[in-house]
């Protein structure tokens, strides 16, 4: 979908999403991708996992409202950023509840969705993509047929098809900043997209 209307195709692929009823345990949930997602003229697009119930599944923003979106706010002041020069999205759009509590969306309904993440790479044609977590790698393994492991490659820059580049990151929840990748690591890795960015600024 390469447009010469972004913020045209940008609204269609959102009243489209906001449509769809795929996954039948999220068909009556909304769809969280909108302007509350960012810039769609960003060289950074930010993938996470899914909207939690007490976050961007109630508030609609992705990382707000919730424990795991005051970290991702920390960690994007930290590395200079604003959510003005980034866009944010999730594998899976809707919040997957199971029994009302978030839960992991299946590979189905990532595969679901997978068609709304590569129009949003499409119209955004970000030099950076950067998974929060295993299912945000999960996502791009499907598009790109590729096998990426968090454990293996976590922080560590990825080539594909130039100039596009991919940083898998772990996911800034409490659980994982807590047991996993502490806050102060988080913070190491994410600065690694900022010189990345300022390098790709640097030379056009």
């Amino acid at each position: 979908m390469n447009s010469a209307n972004p913020p045209k195709k940008f609204k269609q692929l959102c009243d489209e999403a906001s449509a769809c009823k795929f996954c039948p345990r999220m068909a009556d949930l909304p769809a969280v991708l909108g302007p509350g997602n960012g810039s769609i003229t960003s060289d950074v697009v930010f993938i996470a996992e899914a909207p939690g119930r007490f976050g961007a599944g109630k508030t609609g923003i992705p990382f707000s409202g919730d424990r795991s979106g005051d970290n991702f706010e920390i960690l994007l002041k930290h590395s200079g950023l604003t959510r003005k020069e980034v866009f944010i999205t999730n594998a899976a759009l809707c919040n997957p509840l199971e029994n009302g509590n978030n839960s992991r969306p299946t590979t189905k309904e990532i595969r679901n969705c997978s068609y709304y993440l590569q129009a949003v790479l499409d119209i955004i044609q970000p030099k950076i993509i950067v998974t929060l977590g295993g299912v945000g790698l999960q996502a791009m393994n499907l598009l790109l047929q590729t096998k990426f492991q968090l454990k293996h490659d976590a922080a560590k820059w990825q080539k594909l098809k130039a100039p596009l580049k991919l940083l898998p990151l772990y996911h800034p929840s409490p659980r994982v900043t807590n047991w996993q990748r502490p806050l102060q690591q988080q913070k190491i890795d994410f600065n690694k997209n900022t010189r990345a960015l300022k390098k790709h600024r640097n030379s056009l």
